[in-house]
Parts: C-alpha cells; sequence; structure tokens
C-alpha cells in the first residue's frame, strides 16, 4: 500500500542507520543471552552505550 511505502521509507532513513552501525562498527552480529528479558536488557545495554558514545562523539 502507500500508506505502508512511506512509513517504510521513514524508517530506513531513521532506524535502519542506527543497526547498521551497531552490527557493523561495534561487530555485535547477535545476542548472547537467553530467554526474552535476557535478550531484552542486553539490547538495552547495546542501545544504551550507542547513545552513550553519539553524545561523547559529538559534545
Amino acid at each position: 500500500t502507500p500508506r505502508g511505502r512511506k512509513t517504510y521509507k521513514k524508517r530506513a532513513a531513521s532506524i535502519e542507520p542506527v543497526f547498521a552501525q551497531i552490527k557493523h562498527n561495534r561487530r555485535i552480529r547477535s545476542l548472547f543471552r537467553r530467554g526474552l528479558a535476557a535478550a531484552d536488557s542486553e539490547w538495552k545495554l547495546i542501545y544504551a552505550t550507542h547513545n552513550l558514545l553519539k553524545t561523547y562523539r559529538t559534545a
């Protein structure tokens, strides 16, 4: 649908570069902890460090 294409286009421009940087530059290809809660907390830690590095580099 046109609405779906528009939404995906926004995602490609805003979210996908973050995932690409985490996967490529930081070499994080998979999560190591088992279970949904553990994987969620690991992802939050990865994303928090991503934001901290971004803040550190721009400040």
